[in-house]
């Protein structure tokens, strides 16, 4: 997996931390944080890769439908 979407979940992470008193911050620790940022990234490329599939599915049906008429032309 590319970490093209890491830098964003690097923000979202440090804005819940920003959240969290320090003894919060202390108790969660940064190897949690690390694994939070991991997972956000995994659900950001997840969410990307279903829309991309989704647009290749419709891109799909508008050629079928595309040659489907050309071909009664």
């Amino acid at each position: 997996m590319t970490h093209k979407h890491l830098p964003h979940a690097e923000r979202v992470v440090n804005v819940f931390k920003d959240n969290l008193s320090q003894s919060g911050r202390e108790h969660v620790g940064n190897k949690h944080f690390d694994e939070l940022t991991l997972m956000i990234e995994s659900a950001i490329s997840t969410a990307v890769l279903e829309e991309v599939e989704h647009a290749a599915d419709r891109i799909h049906d508008v050629v079928k439908s595309i040659r489907k008429n050309a071909e009664h032309l």
